[in-house]
């Protein structure tokens, strides 16, 4: 049993080596609370577009169920008896011996990184689950999904659950996993979430994780800001916050576009930009370590749109992501895809990808 200290995020001050090690920074507080009013559940869930994962992520023998929202990272779900069931916002799967009542919330994982410390990563979300009325152990299994791409038969993953209990914290096992969830049989119910040993990044070759870039742009200004995260609802929810405080210290960050799925590796990346901008960190150091302040390139131009903007792996010249910002809509192209997709947002972006990136709310 591991004793841990849940990090409270308004009264946690970063340490100068925690704001400099993953990039440029908004803002030095961190703060909980909620981003976005609107009703967004389906933006939450990304699964990912890699074809060789596509099959392997259906689940067809789950039933979907629309949860109700509670509040932005909170819901609730009726499950009408014993089944399997999905939920259509958090991919969460739930098994249940009979009908109950689940409420769930997505938490930060950076509250619980004591419980971690240098021994563990975490592989997707952490979330606070409990059944309302009735014993937990009508709940027999938790599927979470999970961030790794297991496309390659060569990645040998072991993942276990961080279980935090009051201020007390257990690794537990788990009993399955597939290309997109890991099961684990339900002990108790309280903070639960998926995380991998850092050892097995040093003994094996490590899966690379299904990313996301988040792009951000500064009212008034011709200043974007692109973050590279893991795609998972608690990774979304911590940078939310992150520019929610920096609305709140007077810089004001309007959502451009986000959510563009791509593969990412623990590595350094670069951004650059036709015509040439002032791109700030030169290169970014993309890590699934619980950090305070999440690392973050910071692009601005002299001049109106459109921009280009170019994210590379430093180890090689071939750009993986090509955005096109202008003023007219929002057009996507995705690898192979005949038509590109069409929306009419403030800005314009234009995608091409070797990783079939899509801009997709499902």
């Amino acid at each position: 049993m591991l004793a841990c200290m849940a990090n409270n995020g308004p009264n946690y001050s970063p340490s100068k080596e925690e704001s400099s090690s993953s990039g440029m920074s908004l803002n030095k507080d961190i703060e909980s609370t909620y981003l976005l009013d609107r009703d967004d559940d389906e933006g939450m869930h990304f699964k990912s577009h890699c074809e060789e994962c596509k099959a392997a992520q259906e689940s067809p023998d789950y039933e979907k169920v629309s949860p109700r929202k509670m509040s932005k990272w909170s819901f609730e779900v009726q499950l009408k008896g014993e089944g399997t069931y999905e939920c259509s916002a958090t991919g969460l799967v739930f098994e249940v011996s009979e009908q109950a009542l689940v409420r769930y919330s997505v938490l930060s994982w950076f509250q619980f990184s004591e419980c971690l410390k240098d021994s563990w990563r975490p592989v997707g979300s952490i979330y606070d689950v409990v059944v309302v009325d009735k014993d937990p152990s009508v709940l027999k299994f938790i599927h979470f999904p999970h961030s790794l791409c297991l496309a390659e038969p060569e990645h040998e993953q072991s993942f276990s659950v961080l279980h935090v209990k009051e201020r007390h914290a257990d690794i537990e096992s788990t009993v399955d996993f597939t290309a997109s969830h890991v099961k684990w049989p339900v002990s108790s119910l309280c903070t639960v979430g998926v995380i991998i040993p850092i050892s097995q990044h040093v003994e094996h070759q490590p899966a690379p994780n299904h990313g996301l870039v988040m792009v951000y742009k500064e009212l008034g200004h011709k200043r974007y800001f692109v973050f590279l995260s893991l795609n998972t609802p608690s990774e979304i929810k911590a940078i939310e916050e992150q520019v929610l405080i920096s609305r709140k210290n007077g810089i004001k960050i309007s959502e451009t576009f986000k959510h563009l799925t791509c593969r990412l590796e623990e590595k350094f990346y670069c951004l650059e930009s036709e015509p040439e901008g002032q791109i700030e960190p030169p290169n970014l150091e993309f890590t699934t370590a619980v950090l305070a302040l999440k690392g973050l390139f910071v692009a601005r131009f002299g001049n109106l749109p459109p921009f280009k903007l170019f994210l590379k792996d430093t180890d090689c010249d071939q750009p993986f992501l090509n955005v096109t910002i202008t003023e007219v809509g929002l057009m996507i192209y995705a690898e192979n895809a005949d038509e590109p997709m069409t929306f009419q947002p403030q800005l314009c972006l234009d995608i091409d990808s070797e990783n079939s990136i899509e801009y997709n709310r499902e």
